[in-house]
């Protein structure tokens, strides 16, 4: 079997994309994000390079939540996942880079089987929508 040069060079350009795809844009997200707003029920989240996500609020953390995020798809699916004394929690979201040191992530709660295509034009109960700051 005789590979050609064009198709080494198509598989490495294959490769090379694919992994800046997955890992660069993965990876903006990567870090500690403050929500400035006074009363709200989440004050920071963390992102860390093994998927996972700790939610502070004040001096509480939340459990370690475990998320997969889908970069294909815009806005950005975001699943978090948390289980604590065989409770097993789930939260989707969606998420959006406004700038590469904000973003704007709404999360829905309930029963949701799929994130909602957009983000919601209206507050209501099923949803909480938060504007974060990268903290530097």
């Amino acid at each position: 079997m005789k590979i050609e040069i064009k198709e080494i060079f198509f598989l490495l350009l294959l490769i090379t994309l694919c992994k800046y795809n997955v890992f660069s844009q993965d990876s903006r997200l990567m870090g500690k994000w403050v929500n400035n707003v006074d009363y709200s029920d989440i004050n920071y989240i963390e992102f860390k390079n093994d998927n996972i996500a700790i939610l502070s609020q004040g001096e509480k953390q939340s459990p370690p939540f475990l998320f997969i995020t889908d970069f294909t798809k815009e806005p950005v699916r975001i699943n978090m996942k948390v289980e604590k004394n065989g409770i097993e929690a789930k939260i989707l979201g969606l998420l959006h880079f406004i700038n590469s040191d904000k973003i704007k992530i709404e999360f829905f709660h309930g029963e949701f089987e799929e994130q909602p295509r957009a983000f919601s034009l209206n507050k209501n109960s099923q949803s909480q929508l938060y504007i974060f700051n990268r903290l530097k």
